[in-house]
């Protein structure tokens, strides 16, 4: 398969024509347009409807751009990878996180790690759970955190349990379920729900919760990203389930959790490439992981409550 003609036609699609693609990949735009057109006849789809003033995406083209983006952006990851190799830096470390746990955990545990090794060059990338699942098959990466069970890879990689967290309604401080102790799905039945898009495992958590107690609810505002969510929920706009490790990355102020009832919980770990092993620095990111998991636990009777370690030292 034309691999040019893959990286111009995500590039279509991220730019949003064809002309903006063919100057970021440096060719004439009537050599992109050939290119889309073997494309398209060599896979069978038909992937744009072309107008006279710019191409659309097809349903099947944008089922395609979904299912394979990730393919092609993984192979932007090659010049990375063979400089490593070249140079054979061992003082490097990258983390690849989901970003709802990126000030909760990673944040602490990178700067005991900088403590621990201040000439080691750190890379840390923060993405959705979607897009992180899409990236441990192709990134380059040390250790990969990220909520449990790993959907899919398309390399085999071993994922460890580091913790678990027990589901809470997060709502205003002055909102009437703020007075009780814990939430039922009964509670939430009539209320304005905010949560993630269908599909990601916090999402389907929720939802199993609500159909236990025999409640159908519509979520008002669905987005990929837990911590605007929380935010949202923090603001009045209604009430988001989520956990303690997202609640560090805003500011919690006017805000308050309860759990809800029965107890729901998720777990976090770590993943990492199962024939690359795990290194002595990640083991080390690990203890440090676990100590920034303490800290938190240590606030007070309810966060040691809420947050639960699942091992007591790395594999």
């Amino acid at each position: 398969m034309n691999i040019k003609a893959l990286r111009l036609f995500r590039q279509i699609v991220i730019q949003g024509s064809l002309a903006s693609a063919a100057r970021e990949l440096h060719i004439s735009q009537p050599a992109a347009s050939r290119l889309i057109t073997q494309l398209e006849a060599e896979i069978h789809i038909t992937l744009f409807h072309r107008s006279r003033r710019r191409l659309l995406l097809t349903d099947d083209g944008e089922r395609f751009f979904r299912e394979a983006e990730h393919i092609v952006a993984g192979l932007d990851e090659i010049p990375k990878i063979t400089s490593n190799i070249r140079d054979r830096r061992e003082q490097q470390f990258r983390v690849l996180a989901a970003a709802r746990v990126g000030q909760g955990i990673v944040s602490p545990a990178l700067v005991r790690m900088r403590r621990l090794h201040p000439e080691m060059q750190i890379h840390v990338d923060l993405y959705s759970r979607r897009q992180l699942e899409k990236r441990l098959g192709v990134g380059i990466y040390d250790l990969g955190v990220i909520s449990l069970p790993v959907a899919h890879s398309l390399l085999k990689i071993e994922a460890v349990p580091l913790v678990k967290v027990r589901a809470e309604a997060i709502m205003s401080a002055d909102h009437p379920l703020a007075a009780k102790a814990y939430v039922t799905a009964e509670d939430l039945a009539n209320q304005p729900m905010l949560g993630l898009v269908p599909g990601q495992v916090w999402r389907d958590h929720v939802d199993n919760f609500l159909k236990a107690g025999g409640v159908d609810v519509d979520h008002i505002v669905q987005s990929s990203s837990s911590l605007l969510t929380c935010q949202m929920a923090r603001d009045g706009a209604g009430i988001a389930v989520l956990d303690r490790l997202c609640a560090p990355s805003i500011d919690m102020a006017g805000a308050v959790m309860r759990p809800l009832y029965p107890e729901r919980w998720l777990s976090f770990g770590y993943v990492y490439g199962e024939r690359t092993g795990l290194s002595s620095t990640s083991k080390e990111f690990v203890d440090c992981m676990r100590d920034a998991i303490e800290s938190i636990r240590a606030q007070s009777p309810v966060d040691s409550e809420a947050i639960i370690p699942l091992h007591t030292s790395a594999e």
